[in-house]
């Protein structure tokens, strides 16, 4: 079974399609050489289409560039943000890890800036355009919550360089384990 990869290469800035992008859906194989699975090139509406097997991560290059991390599901938004400058941001879906279906609601913090997710799971947390390219140092972390799930965090990066794709997954806590303990 293949899940359709579908979604629209955009510009950071501007909100406008971004047509003619090379995207590229893979792995790393054994010696960090990155491998292409399924490919596109959006249209001049900036979207594209691909298929992929369904309930597994890939890594997304675009024109070459290293774009972040998706999970493949049913609901899969594959929107990317493309000719980010200077700027820093996180962006994604935020889904539950056994089913990978879009969490509603989820409230993600990087930095001291908070986004909630919305229907599809969608979120985006902006950090501004700084001349250096980068917001803080050291290991930082993007924490999300959600009423449903137990909270949860994921490292953004050494400091938080560029705009990238995050996705992330939250887990619900087994009850009956807890319980027998």
């Amino acid at each position: 079974m293949s899940v359709p990869l579908s979604g629209r290469v955009i510009d950071f800035a501007t909100n406008a399609a971004v047509s003619g992008a090379s995207i590229e859906f893979g792995y790393l194989d054994l010696f960090g050489k990155f491998v292409a699975a399924a490919k596109a090139v959006s249209d001049g509406s900036g979207s594209y289409r691909a298929t992929s097997a369904p309930g597994y991560s890939a890594l997304v290059q675009i024109d070459g560039t290293w774009r972040g991390e998706i999970q493949v599901n049913d609901d899969y938004r594959g929107d990317f943000l493309v000719r980010t400058g200077t700027c820093v941001a996180r962006y994604g879906t935020v889904a539950d890890a056994l089913t990978l279906r879009p969490l509603t609601g989820a409230t993600l913090t990087l930095q001291g800036t908070t986004a909630l997710s919305g229907p599809n799971g969608w979120y985006r947390i902006d950090l501004g355009c700084p001349s250096s390219g980068v917001v803080g140092f050291n290991t930082t972390f993007v924490s999300v919550s959600h009423p449903d799930y137990p909270s949860r965090s994921f490292v953004a990066g050494r400091g938080v360089v560029g705009v990238s794709r995050m996705d992330l997954s939250l887990q619900k806590r087994d009850f009956r384990a807890a319980a027998t303990r």
